[in-house]
This record gives structure tokens, C-alpha cells and sequence, in this order.
């Protein structure tokens, strides 16, 4: 009602000059309706928020402003940004966005997951790379060159810089050349962005690595000051050197045995949670199983099990309507499993890829809005999580 009654104190009743007592009357208040608006700051975080003013403004007159600029020619400006190294710092609360296949920096993998003893790699038809572990020598993988092991051409190498970026560059989308030449089109991007992970399957669903690649996220997002995580995760079969495979409930408790041992070494840490993902291209019996064997896992695991949500290029991809009835299993059988659904993420807003409304308890991470849709979510009682630069840094 006070912002009623204010705003109504602006309709003018003639052609006056507007109060300045109530410009600014309306200033306080909309500032005060911000995130922290009601907050009132100490003597030194008053000294913190001018110096990080002072430091923004500054940042924004340089010629090479980052944000105006594309983020793989910015990455280095990022880097060594004054005011990034500050954020840096400071405490981030939880990282609510996270896949399992892209939370470690890429010279981690080459250098120490590709450096481990029995790994194999190959190059397929369309110049992507694939990794295995094996004890012997691997079977031929399709439309893949003869398995090399990383070992035996390591020890023929003078200097194996080369090859290390090589491999690096194969794992990550950053290119040195124009990216709007590199990748002219989204079609082009995302089947790099697939090949990617494709490239790391082999590489990161080893079981050795797969522990220590997953301590290895934990380190990095806490060394940023994120306190806690929740990890979108696909729950492959983890696999061991002789072949034998582990099924989902015994990775999803690999997760959390890490996440308890990591906890143990650092106490100020307040833990991780996993979000059961599957991608949006699979079929509805395929869906189906995967939401029975989330209800199952919710089941065996419920502190440490958030919920559920699909993955994938959603322009493509199927939309959460299709999959409605596997999505309603649990609220037809009674069980909670929380649902936290991409939804947004697409360029086209007209061409039925836009979110529908979900089953009943679902959360939904927007990478765009659409008012009207969030405006009956939360009629029906559904919890919206907007993430409109989701992934930026």
C-alpha cells in the first residue's frame, strides 16, 4: 500500500514542478525493496562498498571493458581484474548450478587424470578424442583411430607441451582464433559443447579419477568461497580397470562419501547435494526408468539426493511437456522428489520449446523470463529460481 500511496503522490494535479522530497522519497524506497536494502552496513563495509565502487567505475573507463567485449577475448581481462580478485575473496554462500562434467579446470585433467598409468586415447573421424583405462590393450572403438597409450607416447617426446594442448584444447570450447568465425552458429557450438563431453566421458567415469577428479571440484569451488554445491550429475556407470562397472546408487554414494571426507577436511564447508540429471533427448521409457530409479535413489538417499532435472540442448530438445506423465510418477505415488527444471534456455520463445507449467512441487531455473508463466508458478505454488546469468565466469 505505501508504494501505492507514494507513486499516487506523483500523478500531478497540475503542471507543477515535481517535490524533490519525493524523487527521492521513492529512490529510498525502491532501494530499500533491493536485495539487501533493509541492511544496515558497518563503518568498514561502508569503506568496502565505496572502494568497490570506486574500483567498478574505474574498470568501466578502461577501453577493453570486459563485459562489452566476448568472453573468450575477456577471459584474461577477468583474470587479472582488481575488482575480480576481490570478489574472489569474499564469500559466495552456494554454487546452485554445477554439472559433473565441467567443474574442473581442464590443465587438472590433462595433467594429472591423462598422466595416470594405462590410459588410452584415440582420435574419431570428426577430430574429437576419447579416453579409457584399460589393463590391456582396449578393443576398437568406432569411427576412432587405433588406441595409443598416453604413456608410451609421452616417453618418445622431447617436450610434451605440445601434445598437453592439444588435449587441453580438445577439452574446452576457448579458442585463440575469431570465436564468431570458430563457431558461426549454434548448431556449430553445441556439437562442439557435446563432443566435449563426450571426450571426458571415458576420461572422468574412470573410478580413481572420478573420486579424485570430484575432491578436485570440491577444492575449487571452495577455494572461490562458494560454501556450499549443488552438482547437476548424470550418475554414469563407474568403471574399473578391468572393465567391471559400478551401477548408479554406488556413485551416487561415491559422491557422498567424498563429500563427507572433504567436509572432515574442511570443516567451514557446508556440504554438497546432487541433483539426478538426464538428458532431454531420450525417449519416454527411457524417462520413465530414470524417474523410477530417481524415486528409488530419493528413497536410499534423502539428505543427500536434491531432485531431479533434464539436461541438454533445449532448442532441440524435448520440452517438459512431452515427458509429463513419467514427470507425475512421484506425485502419483505419493513420493517427493523435488524437481529443479532448466527452462529458458533457448532463443526461440514462440516455437513450443517455452517452459509449461510442471508438476506440482518442481523448481525452475529460468535462464529467461517469462512473467506471465512465473506469475502462475507461483499461484500454483511452485518455487522459481531466476538464473538469467547462469555461468557467466
Amino acid at each position: 500500500e505505501s508504494v501505492v500511496l507514494l507513486l499516487l503522490a506523483f500523478l500531478p494535479s497540475g503542471l507543477t514542478i515535481p517535490d524533490p522530497r519525493q524523487r527521492e522519497a521513492l529512490m529510498q524506497l525502491e532501494a530499500s525493496m533491493q536485495t539487501g536494502g533493509q541492511t544496515v552496513l558497518t563503518d568498514a563495509e561502508l569503506q568496502l562498498d565505496t572502494l568497490l565502487f570506486k574500483m567498478k567505475q574505474e574498470e568501466m573507463l578502461r577501453a577493453d571493458f570486459p563485459p562489452a567485449m566476448h568472453f573468450f577475448k575477456a577471459r584474461h581481462l577477468i583474470r587479472t581484474s582488481p575488482i575480480f580478485s576481490l570478489l574472489q575473496k569474499m564469500p559466495k554462500g552456494g554454487a546452485l548450478h554445477v554439472h559433473d562434467f565441467s567443474m574442473v579446470d581442464v590443465e587438472w585433467l590433462v595433467k594429472n587424470a591423462t598422466y595416470r598409468p594405462h590410459c588410452y586415447m584415440c582420435l574419431t573421424d570428426n577430430q574429437s578424442i576419447r579416453f579409457i583405462f584399460s589393463s590391456r590393450r582396449p578393443r576398437p572403438l568406432s569411427h576412432c583411430s587405433p588406441w595409443n597409450l598416453l604413456e608410451t607416447v609421452r616417453a618418445k617426446m622431447v617436450n610434451t607441451t605440445e601434445l598437453d594442448n592439444s588435449i587441453m584444447a580438445n577439452l574446452t570450447l576457448f579458442t585463440h582464433q575469431d570465436p564468431a568465425t570458430v563457431y558461426p552458429s549454434q548448431d556449430v557450438v553445441w556439437d562442439r559443447f557435446e563432443q566435449i563431453f563426450l571426450a571426458l566421458w571415458g576420461l572422468v567415469t574412470y573410478a580413481p579419477v572420478f573420486r579424485d577428479y570430484y575432491y578436485q571440484g570440491l577444492t575449487e569451488i571452495y577455494t572461490d568461497n562458494a560454501m556450499y554445491l549443488e552438482l547437476r550429475a548424470l550418475l554414469p556407470e563407474i568403471y574399473e580397470l578391468d572393465g567391471s562397472t559400478h551401477d548408479t546408487a554406488w556413485t551416487l554414494k561415491t559422491y557422498q562419501e567424498v563429500t563427507r571426507q572433504f567436509r572432515a577436511d574442511h570443516p567451514d564447508f557446508f556440504g554438497a547435494r546432487i541433483i539426478f540429471t538426464v538428458h532431454r533427448g531420450v525417449n519416454i521409457s527411457v524417462m520413465t526408468d530414470a524417474v523410477e530409479e530417481a524415486m528409488k535413489l530419493r528413497r536410499d538417499f534423502p539428505e543427500f539426493l536434491a531432485g531431479f532435472d533434464l539436461v541438454g540442448r533445449e532448442d532441440k530438445g524435448r520440452p517438459l511437456w512431452y515427458f509429463r506423465d513419467a514427470l507425475s510418477l512421484p506425485v502419483e505415488r505419493g513420493v517427493t522428489l523435488p524437481f529443479f527444471f532448466h527452462a529458458g534456455e533457448t532463443d526461440f520463445q514462440d516455437r513450443g520449446q517455452r517452459p509449461r507449467p510442471a508438476p506440482a512441487g518442481g523448481q525452475l531455473s529460468f535462464h529467461q523470463f517469462h512473467h506471465l508463466f512465473i506469475y502462475h508458478c507461483n499461484i500454483i505454488d511452485l518455487l522459481n529460481k531466476p538464473c538469467v546469468i547462469n555461468r557467466l565466469l
